[in-house]
């Protein structure tokens, strides 16, 4: 039994701080493929320079790396990007509204940086002010710090602080990582599923704490109702010239110029949303709110207060003066009801008189207050087979199923394929990436059982693993990225070699194994041993060819030629 060596990754960091809590990060993801070693900058221990992957926790690490050892030429080494931890956010949630509080961070830039990850994450009701070494003072009325494991950088006068962590490393960071040491493929799914219980987990934790107090509530509406109270889409924004998403779109825009009640079929990942805001975008109703609320993200009790609202005493926890629901705040408006299939009976048949009565009972109130709104829902269910299962009431169902749209699979669609592809590009600040012919034919080839939103999760990742501009096969997942159990879509790639061509990609493969350089004298040499003889044009034209088809690369410096996996995977089927 040969036992697989273990690789060897230093990781060097400005301070222990940091250091200890990467060190756990990468403990947790990669700590049974690799050997990682800590090294700590501020400490000024010798580091063991004989690993394979370097990894620093900030551009800042690397430069002072790189002055300290001056004499030290890094093989193979990454700069992480960090994020803000979603461990500890839960200790800032309850600060009061516009209450001024400083951001401590070791750098300017690292500052204002955690100030807009606090932003993005839905902390935008604090006055955040950034705090780094170097400011002298700071306005006297500030007695509130936060930090991303700064302590000792806080300045004096500051009668709380709240440490929230220190940033840890991005996804694409450790995806990266796990290219580097060439265990992508292996330990993808296994990452993908943490990085998302720990997002699941801080979900349910918000919802705990939106039971209780009122100054959560910004974490609630992240989680139920859709990017603000506005459509961000048009019909334009739908890509496609397909005849199915064309007549699609041609039966939304007929019915947003009405006010029907419109119910959206779809699968899971169709853009169902998309077209919801589209609609709202193209009707009367423009310039009121566009309130987006999905039903699978909560419990019957919570969703019954954010949707009707409620009246002051009316449940322990209710904050005073009550609280107007989604149904009111949307209000000469659309409200969007995703995942309609989700809601239980109960909530069904309330849902049902506001359709029929267009009027509301806040929870604990006596009196019934009007609403004027319009109405869109979607599902990815079978509300058919859910009504003879008696899961889904019947009179609902045709009140909401006034206005119809079907939305049709990916699959069902691929000429839109490369269309998306170059929107995804595009929109996605990829617009210096390309993608290879021969992969554009894979990923039309693939079923996309997640629809778009699968397609564009995959070229994310692609554009994440590929250090090229070109997305090539090697950039390719496999089949557990894509949650199936067939054949990888990689094996669905038939690419024709010459005889000369399996020869010479064989030849560099040896050569690479026994650890020499493949240059064309060598490759030429191994080729004759094997009884094909060549000159040198002929074994250029040949590498030109490999490298065309993306078999061959060729390393940066002076490190020659390398097969790429798509190189690999022809020379076993050839043995």
């Amino acid at each position: 039994m040969v036992i697989k060596q273990k690789k060897k990754i230093m990781l060097i960091a400005g301070s222990r701080y940091t250091q200890d809590a990467l060190y756990s990060q990468l403990i947790e993801y990669i700590g049974a493929e690799a050997e990682i070693i800590k090294y700590t900058i501020d400490e000024g221990v010798k580091p063991e320079l004989n690993s394979d992957l370097f990894v620093f926790s900030s551009r800042e690490s690397y430069k002072e790396f790189s002055q300290i050892e001056k004499e030290y030429k890094l093989t193979s080494y990454i700069i992480g990007k960090r994020i803000i931890s979603y461990e500890y956010l839960d200790r800032v949630m309850m600060l009061p509204r516009k209450e001024k509080i400083v951001f401590v961070n070791d750098t300017k830039e690292s500052a204002e940086q955690g100030i807009q990850e606090l932003v993005d994450l839905g902390i935008d009701y604090l006055d955040l002010i950034p705090y780094h070494p170097g400011i002298i003072k700071i306005p006297e009325d500030i007695k509130i710090a936060i930090t991303p494991g700064e302590i000792d950088k806080t300045p004096k006068g500051i009668d709380e602080v709240y440490d929230i962590g220190v940033r840890i490393l991005d996804f694409v960071t450790i995806v990266n990582i796990l290219k580097k040491l060439d265990i992508l493929d292996d330990r993808i799914k296994i990452f993908a599923d943490k990085y998302s219980n720990k997002i699941i987990d801080l979900s349910k934790k918000i919802m705990m704490l939106s039971e209780k107090n009122e100054k959560t509530e910004k974490f609630l509406r992240q989680n139920i109702v859709g990017k603000g109270y506005y459509a961000k889409y048009s019909f334009d924004d739908i890509k496609g010239k397909s005849e199915e998403i064309v007549e699609a779109k041609i039966r939304a825009e007929k019915l947003a110029k009405t006010d029907l009640t419109i119910l959206i079929d779809g699968e899971s990942g169709t853009g169902k949303e998309l077209f919801a805001s589209a609609i709202h975008n193209a009707s009367k109703r423009n310039k009121a709110p566009f309130i987006a609320v999905n039903f699978s993200a909560i419990s019957d009790e919570l969703l019954e207060s954010e949707l009707f609202g409620y009246e002051e005493g009316s449940f322990t926890g209710a904050k005073k003066g009550g609280k107007i629901g989604l149904f009111e705040q949307a209000d000469k408006g659309t409200i969007f009801l995703d995942e309609i299939g989700d809601i239980s009976i109960k909530m069904q048949s309330k849902l049902l008189r506001v359709l029929q009565e267009k009027e509301i009972r806040r929870v604990g109130a006596d009196r019934i207050i009007p609403v004027d709104i319009r109405i869109i829902a979607a599902t990815n269910k079978d509300l058919r087979q859910m009504i003879q299962e008696k899961q889904f009431r019947e009179d609902l169902y045709y009140r909401l199923k006034m206005g119809y749209v079907g939305l049709p699979p990916l699959r069902h669609r691929k000429d839109d394929i490369p269309i998306i592809i170059e929107s995804t590009f595009e929109s996605k600040d990829m617009k210096s990436r390309s993608i290879d012919s021969r992969v554009l034919d894979v990923l039309i080839n693939y079923d996309w059982p997640g629809n778009i939103r699968e397609l564009i999760n995959t070229l994310m990742y692609m554009s994440a693993v590929c250090d090229e501009k070109i997305l090539d096969i090697s950039s390719l997942p496999d089949d557990r990225f894509f949650g199936i159990s067939s054949e990888s879509i990689k094996d669905k790639i038939n690419i024709e070699i010459s005889i000369n061509e399996k020869s010479a990609l064989i030849a560099i493969h040896n050569l690479i194994s026994k650890g020499e350089l493949a240059s064309r004298e060598k490759i030429i040499f191994k080729m004759s041993d094997s009884g094909h003889k060549i000159s040198d044009y002929q074994i250029r034209k040949i590498i030109k060819n490999l490298e065309s088809k993306q078999l061959l690369g060729k390393a940066k410096g002076s490190y020659g030629l390398f097969i790429t996996q798509t190189g690999k995977k022809v020379i076993t089927d050839s043995l």
